[in-house]
């Protein structure tokens, strides 16, 4: 069922669809900023999101955590919209999120471009053990058949991840490391590949209520039902995002409104996003120690442990060495003391024998004749 994102239609309780600014097709529209390079945005209490990078839409501010950021919706009229500044044209986009339980409120992440192609994550608030997805191709809605389902066990309670592969030549979406679906450009759904999504498209990140009174009985059928305010707050909650852009470059360019891949042109330059990435402060330690993954802190904690325990072992090497080296001195200072002992020995009885001759010689006659 159709989705996306107009913020102002949300307010006012209508159903959210997609919308564009200024579409290519139909006229001549900004250059589009390129991403250019890799990045991955922790989006917990010590990193948040960067607000140059990305236009945060939203009627209350995400609540950070240490795990990552809260979006939540607690009255009627709220919704979140988080859209990234720059654009990818094909590569890969990789979300960590719970999504938000609760009849008639869809969690979202999109890829989505100035002339509407479209490839979407979807999340129904009733059903908390399965992900949708879908594509759109030039916001065409006529055709049928684009969505599917697959199970996701514990969506809303637990962190799984959600990885988008696209290409000119197919399209992968990806649950916690399973190809969960592949589209190719020439699948029937596609029309031949005009359906195919294949524009620069921005990261949007949604959580919104699709169960509102007024909008279509088929949105409200496929959003599980109508809200039920009582139940809020509603809470989608985002670790982490990494995009990958497969072209490196400045802008994108429309070169004419054909929508084609083909026609869309690369600027040679530097990034004005990845510029400001470079310019950002460097992680902290505690920072970098967070984002290593539960292994790496293991491989540390053991590393930590053997070079402990070799240290211990020095250590006591040490101590036997110092220990054999002090029974050594104390020998060999026995062994003087006896040398000296026997020494001082000798010269006592030397002494006293030529002491007895001297006596024995003045009490001899010849002794007493001399005197």
């Amino acid at each position: 069922m159709r989705s996306f994102f107009l913020l102002a239609a949300l307010a006012l309780g209508a159903a959210a669809q997609t919308w564009t600014s200024c579409n290519p097709l139909n006229q001549t529209c900004p250059p589009d900023t390129a991403l250019g390079t890799e990045h991955t945005w922790y989006m917990n209490s010590t990193s948040k999101i960067d607000t140059d990078i990305w236009n945060m839409t939203n009627s209350m501010p995400p609540t950070y955590t240490d795990d990552g950021a809260d979006f939540t919706l607690s009255k009627e009229g709220e919704a979140v919209l988080v859209t990234s500044n720059f654009y990818i044209f094909f590569g890969v986009v990789e979300s960590w999120v719970k999504m938000s339980p609760g009849v008639g409120m869809i969690s979202s992440v999109v890829l989505e471009s100035d002339d509407l192609d479209e490839i979407d994550w979807e999340w129904v608030g009733n059903d908390t053990n399965s992900v949708q997805t879908d594509f759109f191709g030039k916001g065409n809605t006529t055709t049928y058949g684009r969505g599917t389902t697959f199970p996701v066990e514990n969506a809303a309670s637990e962190w799984h991840n959600y990885t988008t592969y696209w290409t000119s030549g197919y399209l992968e979406w990806w649950v916690d490391g399973q190809l969960a679906r592949n589209l190719t450009y020439d699948d029937p759904l596609t029309l031949g590949g005009t359906n195919y999504p294949q524009t620069p498209c921005r990261i949007k990140v949604s959580i919104w209520p699709a169960g509102l009174p007024g909008v279509s009985k088929w949105t409200i059928q496929w959003a599980g039902g109508l809200v039920n305010w009582d139940e809020a707050p509603f809470t989608m909650s985002v670790k982490s995002i990494r995009a990958k852009d497969f072209h490196s470059g400045k802008e994108y360019i429309y070169g004419n409104r054909s929508g084609s891949y083909q026609s869309i042109k690369v600027i040679d330059g530097n990034s004005t996003i990845a510029d400001d990435l470079n310019k950002k402060p460097s992680e902290s330690v505690s920072d970098k120690w967070n984002k290593l993954p539960e292994g790496a802190h293991i491989g540390v904690y053991v590393a930590a442990g053997v070079v402990g325990a070799i240290a211990v072992a020095g250590f006591l090497f040490w101590c036997l060495r110092q220990r054999r080296n002090g029974r050594l001195e104390n020998a060999l200072g026995d062994n003087q003391h006896a040398n000296e002992r026997d020494e001082m020995q000798n010269y006592q009885n030397d002494w006293k024998q030529s002491e007895w001759r001297a006596t024995e010689w003045r009490n001899s006659g010849y002794g007493q004749i001399r005197s």
